[in-house]
């Protein structure tokens, strides 16, 4: 059966590669009459001298049954006839020009035999298909007869072999089982397959595609037979980091696929649209290997609803903002006898019309403040200032709400507490803290606020004498919407946004917001922000900022003693979330990283800077005790350069330095020596932006540039017109010793003993466009830092 199954595929897949010769031919030779190109041919004489061989290939398996023989005759009688109308079509393109070719075709003859040629594989399709029906119905006839002869045997043959005869009707019972379990789940999976809404595809271990359910179909608008074999990159590049073999790129980018990955990536139509999509991938083992299945669906729905969501939140907020300043500031003058006394129960309606009209004052602003966060639009202004006014300021805008509930605060005497930031928002968060505790703490309670200076950061502590805060809750507590599940928690009021939008603050400004509690003994939240050192307001601030994301307090110190000794102004993150969190701000010029954090990896904090679009392009240099590790699994993350500890000052200065010099340096000069103009244009459209492009088609052509210009970098084909593209490596190098860094980029494999005289050797089908783009922005960085 399983030798029947496979001819059976066999002979319908030839059918339908002699009917893809056809369309082959006639897409060409349409192409040809219309636009006179004769490209349009090439793919035509292609299919005209393979259909031959095809058709003897699909002669060969009809040979000795009569089945299609019939269907078969009219097929090659078909082919020969649309071979010779379109041979007649060109011959009238080619001496009668465009009007005698397109009547010719107008004539329609060429299309009624290609109608029949459809209607003529369609039926062979049929008939091959309800072949293998009848032989599968007989097998299963068979099956049925030998199981009655067998069990006429043992019936005759009872008293001998009864418990024989008993285990064979247990086995077949069971093999049936089997046979039906597995029709069962084969029939089961084909309708999920083919009625899932969300394009599911499966891949090979190259990253080919095998098989397209019908909604990938749709989706991406190919058929199952033109995605067949092609690489998944031409509808989702879901492996663009590293190089080498599919499921190594992909490990690198995406992570382990044992447990199952869901991501958000861009995908392409074909008529070349692009449109965001969640791209869920899981790992299929098979004695072939690891497969992989891709999940595709398409968010541009939801994308577009989250924008019109947002649009929506931010308009009515913004409507709603302007009446209420209004309606709060009247019931305030009315409260406050601007338009004389009024009666005691008009004034208590008064008072609770103005509570609520500025409760909701509260939540429009914080639902305006997420709205910023999430956007990345929420802009910090940042000044030197003292953390303790910044207390005391919030304590007296709190005051007042804290003596309707009969809770009294006091702020510590101290020393100053000099920090960078944003003055407004720091008093937001700080008012956030202190209206909770009030809110939280009993009546006659008291709200202690402290402000400590430390060692590298200074410390705002807000106590209180509420009932503490739930285990339950504490994981979620700095979330959205997030309010403990009591009634008494609920009947205090608030939308559960204020901590997330004070953790947000604290967070971009290097800082940190946590707390300490146990239930029934209050609750102590903390703010540490960077402490301002005497640079931080002295020359050194005239210079670029940097980020230096290092855990050890000494060695930080060090770093940002020298950097400001050299004019530039340095802060310190200690844990990569706060890092990353500074990155974002916008202040910084350059980031000083080190691999191992307490919190993450410093690979993975790189990573996250290259995926964000506001700190993608910002400089990184790597300083660790472990760089060796590190360059083998960030080599192709765009870093200036990697330093061990301890670190050569020298090295660093001049590296940072370079930082500051690139930033109004020239762009690159970048010479792509390649005969294919495909490659040429599509590496150029990649590095626009960010080098000057010139290029050459042979090697006369690239010496001749390399007279005229010498070139930052230089890409290179090994397979050139007149020579090989190592030729030139002779005339890179200068009287000096110095010679210009080479990349081979060519479909040509080059000899290991040649790959020391070059940087880089990638191979066109095994390196992505965009792991070339990373190697020519690291070696030129690299370039500009020596």
């Amino acid at each position: 059966m399983r030798a029947e199954v496979d001819r059976s595929y066999e002979t319908r897949s030839q059918i339908q590669r002699v009917f893809s010769l056809l369309q082959d031919a006639e897409t060409g030779q349409r192409g040809y009459v219309i636009t006179g190109d004769e490209r349009f041919l090439e793919p035509y004489d292609h299919a005209t001298k393979e259909l031959d061989e095809q058709m003897r290939v699909l002669a060969e398996l009809f040979a000795g049954e009569t089945t299609h023989a019939a269907d078969f005759a009219q097929l090659e009688t078909l082919a020969d006839r649309k071979l010779a109308s379109m041979e007649q079509t060109i011959d009238a393109r080619q001496t009668g020009g465009s009007e005698a070719g397109m009547s010719v075709v107008a004539a329609g003859q060429g299309k009624a035999i290609m109608d029949d040629v459809r209607d003529v594989v369609a039926r062979m399709t049929e008939v091959e298909a309800a072949s293998l029906d009848d032989y599968a119905r007989a097998a299963q006839n068979r099956t049925a007869r030998t199981e009655i002869m067998v069990g006429a045997l043992f019936v005759a043959l009872l008293g001998a072999i009864g418990a024989a005869a008993v285990l064979t009707w247990r086995y077949t019972v069971s093999r049936q089982a089997m046979l039906n379990d597995l029709v069962t789940t084969s029939t089961r999976q084909s309708a999920i397959f083919d009625g899932a809404i969300d394009a599911i595809i499966t891949l090979n271990p190259s990253g080919s595609i095998e098989t397209a359910n019908a909604a990938a179909e749709r989706m991406f608008g190919y058929s199952a037979t033109e995605l067949d074999r092609r690489d998944v990159s031409l509808l989702v590049d879901i492996a663009t980091d590293g190089d080498g073999e599919f499921l190594k790129r992909l490990g690198a980018s995406q992570g382990a696929l044992e447990g199952g990955l869901l991501r958000q990536m861009e995908a392409r139509r074909k008529d070349g649209e692009t449109f965001p999509v969640d791209v869920a991938l899981g790992a299929m083992h098979l004695p072939t290997g690891t497969h992989v299945v891709a999940v595709v669906r398409d968010i541009s729905e939801r994308r577009r609803i989250e924008q019109l969501k947002d649009e929506f939140v931010s308009t009515v907020s913004h409507e709603l903002r302007t009446p209420l300043t209004s309606i709060a500031g009247s019931l305030g003058l009315l409260a406050g006898g601007a338009a004389g006394p009024l009666p005691e129960k008009a004034a208590r309606l008064i008072q609770i019309a103005q509570a609520n009209s500025q409760r909701l004052v509260r939540l429009i602003n914080d639902i305006l403040d997420i709205e910023k966060i999430e956007s990345g639009k929420l802009r910090l202004e940042m000044a030197p200032l003292d953390l303790r006014e910044i207390a005391r300021r919030a304590v007296e805008g709190v005051r007042g709400y804290a003596d309707e509930l009969g809770v009294v605060l006091t702020l510590a005497e101290g020393e100053a507490a000099p920090v960078r930031g944003d003055a407004d928002r720091l008093i937001q968060v700080v008012t956030n803290l202190l209206s909770n505790a009030s809110k939280f703490s009993p009546r006659g309670g008291e709200v202690r606020v402290t402000v400590d200076p430390e060692t590298r950061l200074a410390r705002l502590s807000v106590v209180d004498q509420g009932p503490g805060i739930p285990d339950s809750f504490r994981s979620r507590i700095f979330s959205k919407f997030a309010q403990a599940d009591g009634s008494d928690t609920r009947a205090k009021g608030g939308t559960g946004l204020g901590l997330a939008i004070a953790r947000e603050i604290a967070e971009r400004h290097g800082g940190r917001l946590w707390f300490e509690s146990a239930e029934g003994e209050g609750a102590t939240f903390y703010l540490d922000l960077p402490l301002a050192s005497e640079t931080d307001n002295s020359a050194a601030g005239d210079g670029p900022r940097l980020l230096i994301v290092e855990d050890d307090a000494d060695a930080a110190e060090i770093l940002r003693t020298m950097l400001e000794s050299d004019g530039f102004a340095a802060d310190v993150a200690s844990t990569g979330r706060e890092g990353l969190s500074a990155a974002r701000t916008g202040v910084y010029s350059a980031l000083l990283v080190d691999l191992q954090l307490p919190d993450a990896d410093g690979i993975g904090l790189i990573r996250a800077l290259r995926a964000g679009v506001d700190t993608r392009d910002l400089p990184v240099v790597v300083v660790s005790a472990d760089t060796a590790r590190g360059m083998a699994r960030g080599r192709a993350l765009e870093v200036v350069d990697w330093m061990e500890k301890p670190f050569d000052q020298v090295r660093l200065r001049e590296a940072v330095a370079a930082i500051y010099e690139k930033m109004s340096d020239r762009k690159p000069s970048i010479l792509h020596v390649d005969d294919d103009r495909d490659i040429l244009e599509v590496t150029a459209s990649a590095l626009a932006g960010t080098a000057e492009i010139t290029v050459a088609e042979s090697l006369a052509a690239a010496r001749t540039a390399i007279a005229r210009s010498r070139p930052d970098l230089v890409i290179l084909d090994l397979g050139l017109p007149d020579g090989s593209g190592l030729e030139l490596l002779a005339d890179l190098g200068d009287e000096h010793g110095r010679t210009v860094p080479v990349i081979v980029y060519s479909a040509q494999e080059m000899d290991s003993a040649l790959a020391n005289r070059v940087e880089a050797v990638l191979t066109k089908s095994r390196t992505s466009l965009a792991g070339l783009t990373r190697t020519v922005r690291r070696l030129t960085a690299r370039k500009d830092n020596k």
